[in-house]
């Protein structure tokens, strides 16, 4: 029971951190996004709604995997809303850019976690530091 216990607690922990590498990584784009071209917008609403679809997909497909359609559900509409919030930063091309790659992002994570082991967890939570991180230090200013 213990141990169960300290799995939930520690998945809510890197869940909340996803969400605020990208909360901040939003907030700093926001502050630039006049300096944001037409490509890189798209980069950037792919990018973020992908990586985000497959990291929490796959961390709550291997901490609950008897949920696998609420999760599934979960995963594409928030990854499909981080892509429509970071495409929205230039215009409504790199939105739809942005949503369609997040439902295609948030239907495969959970079928990765599913099957994912603590290893491929890990590197898909390092993905999501590192990318979101790539995406701001991208922007010349």
């Amino acid at each position: 029971m213990r141990r169960g216990y300290f799995l939930s607690i520690l998945i809510l922990f890197v869940l909340a951190s996803y969400f605020l590498v990208c909360v901040v990584s939003y907030l700093f784009l926001r502050k630039m996004r006049y300096l944001i071209s037409y490509h890189l917008g798209m980069n950037l609403a792919m990018t973020a709604s992908g990586i985000m679809g497959i990291a929490v997909g796959t961390l709550l497909g291997y901490a609950f995997p008897a949920h696998y359609t609420v999760i599934t559900i979960f995963a594409t509409i928030l990854a499909m809303g981080i892509g429509a919030l970071f495409g929205a930063l230039v215009d409504y091309q790199t939105l739809l850019s942005g949503v369609s790659n997040g439902l295609m992002a948030g239907i495969m994570g959970p079928m990765i976690g599913v099957v994912a082991d603590l290893m491929l967890v890990t590197f898909c939570s390092l993905l999501v530091y590192i990318m979101f991180g790539l995406l701001c230090f991208s922007i010349r200013s």
